[in-house]
């Protein structure tokens, strides 16, 4: 039988993350009833996103696969999009690799286990490209920890669960990578990274680089690291103000932030 602290402890740092969230987006969203969001994907792996910036001819660049890439799959088949889909941990790329096999050969494909399958029609298998790398803030290799449980698949390189086991994999920025892939212009970009966000933002905007949306979960609002989180959270939010973003949508650890010269065009 697991202490009843085991089993508290997590919840209780739920609570007290997405309360956190919720006071600190009270004052720094700035909800627009005009702008067309459209919700793409699963339950679990969907996200909330600008109708508007979606369509033929964009490149979106989605960091973290696990085992659910409903969202990657519907803006290629449904939106026309072209996906840049990346994730290192070795179930993810397992599971990724599966589904565009399936897609060559027409067969169904599960969603995690199952008994959810993806939509694959109108996907285009040409236009979505997998990146089996690791985005960080530095070019090279970086160390990712394990998950505590071992049913879960997604690693995290700022040891997010507090564990021992590492892989070691290659990294790269968000520059970097939109370079090699001759991306001179990104519609969207999504960063389901475990922990490692605030580095990869901190680059991104270094860099210049100004995707049109960003979609970012933030890990610590659902395992908080320290009471202290949310300080963190509300710096980063005000750089990409600064940066011109703002932040026009949260569904609990998952934010959107458009780039207000975006809207304007």
């Amino acid at each position: 039988m697991r202490p009843i602290a085991d089993y508290l402890l997590p919840r209780i740092k739920l609570a007290f993350g997405r309360t956190m969230a919720m006071l600190t987006s009270l004052t720094l969203l700035r909800r627009d009833e005009t702008l067309p969001l459209v919700r793409i994907g699963t339950e679990y792996g969907g996200w909330y996103c600008c109708r508007t910036l979606l369509g033929p001819g964009r490149t979106a660049m989605c960091c973290g696969a696990g085992e659910d890439i409903s969202f990657d799959v519907a803006l290629n088949a449904r939106w026309s999009m072209r996906i840049i889909c990346v994730d290192p941990t070795p179930r993810s790329v397992v599971h990724v690799q599966a589904l565009l096999a399936a897609s060559r050969e027409g067969r169904p494909m599960s969603i995690e286990a199952g008994p959810a399958v993806y939509d694959l029609t109108g996907f285009r298998p040409e236009h979505f490209t997998f990146c089996a790398r690791a985005v960080w803030s530095s070019d090279g290799t970086v160390a990712l920890f394990a998950p505590r449980d071992p049913v879960n698949v997604s690693y995290s390189a700022v040891n997010l669960q507090r564990t021992s086991d590492t892989i070691r994999v290659r990294s790269n920025t968000v520059h970097s990578l939109l370079t090699e892939f001759g991306v001179e212009r990104i519609s969207l970009l999504k960063l389901d990274i475990e922990g490692a966000e605030y580095e990869v933002l901190r680059s991104m905007v270094a860099d210049g680089v100004r995707p049109e949306q960003l979609l970012v979960e933030f890990d610590q609002v659902n395992q908080p690291l320290t009471p202290w989180f949310w300080v963190e959270l509300l710096r980063i939010i005000r750089e990409l103000r600064r940066a011109g973003y703002r932040l026009v949508f949260r569904e609990r650890s998952n934010y959107l932030f458009v780039l207000s010269a975006a809207l304007q065009q």
